[in-house]
């Protein structure tokens, strides 16, 4: 038994994922404010593609799930106006807190940020004119069951579109660090039915999902992106600052351990140096789906 007299091998409940998550993520909060903009720029204008998905349009009302820094939140409201609003919700109070003076920096007083787990919605059915969610749906302990939430507040024949990571041979923009991070930190086997990053990557996963939670014309695409850093030292401020997961790891290393893995990474990025700068592939599985 571990010192706190709890089994590490029994496997965490639904609950205890959640907690873990939101302490993760609101751990990366700081990093996310600081680099979503950057983040922003190298996605291929990622946002505008989710609200086109969504059918954003004036006037009406709309969710955004897993806010996080306030992206696509921001550019939905935008998007509703006039007459619109969006509602954006996120399991970390600190990311809600981001989301927060991002739209006051913007000057959006239509976009309305609340703490809440995609699982466990507390509106009514049918409130929505429509529904996004960057990056969040792989990191439920069960996605069917967030899927099943969204489409549940939805108006009948509204839109929801979606972003996950498509399968991490697309994705050295994670697989990059985590291939050398393994040598320092004692990585578990992955777990395809786990809450991770490639959790929805599978060929006909998302898809999947999706229809099991109820929704329908469900649609499928990948999006290729190009992620840019002007240096080493970048990279690392950037990857350390937005993935959850890493800094969570990262966290359990001494000093020296840290800088150990800084230098097997710098010599593994080698092939994706330009001059100082470090370019790296990303690839978003995008889909749209109707209520």
């Amino acid at each position: 038994m571990c010192a706190a007299g709890r089994d590490p091998t029994r496997m965490p409940t639904a609950d205890e994922i959640t907690q873990q998550q939101k302490a993760q993520w609101s751990a990366a909060a700081s990093g996310w404010e600081q680099w979503g903009d950057w983040f922003d720029r190298n996605s291929g204008n990622l946002a505008g593609w989710l609200c086109d998905a969504a059918g954003l349009k004036p006037g009406q009302v709309a969710l955004d799930l897993a806010c996080g820094a306030g992206q696509p939140s921001a550019t939905a409201a935008r998007r509703v106006l006039p007459g619109g609003r969006i509602v954006a919700t996120d399991l970390s109070p600190e990311m809600v807190a981001v989301t927060r003076r991002t739209a006051e920096k913007l000057g959006l007083d239509n976009l309305e940020a609340r703490e809440m787990d995609m699982q466990a919605l507390t509106f009514a059915d049918g409130t929505f004119d429509a529904a996004t969610c960057r990056f969040g749906l792989m990191f439920c302990p069960d996605p069917v069951k967030g899927a099943s939430e969204i489409r549940r507040v939805l108006k009948p024949g509204a839109r929801f579109a979606t972003a996950v990571w498509d399968v991490p041979a697309k994705n050295p923009f994670f697989t990059s660090i985590t291939a050398v991070l393994g040598d320092f930190v004692p990585l578990p086997p992955p777990d395809p039915a786990a809450p991770g990053v490639f959790r929805l990557a599978p060929p006909g996963e998302l898809a999947r999902v999706l229809t099991a939670a109820g929704f329908s014309n469900v649609a499928v695409e990948s999006r290729p992106i190009t992620l840019t850093y002007g240096s080493l030292d970048e990279y690392w401020q950037i990857q350390t600052g937005l993935a959850a997961p890493l800094r969570a790891a990262i966290a359990s290393l001494s000093p020296d351990k840290v800088d150990q893995l800084k230098a097997r990474l710098f010599d593994a990025l080698a092939a994706h140096r330009d001059g100082d700068a470090v370019t790296l592939a990303a690839v978003p599985l995008c889909a749209s789906a109707t209520r």
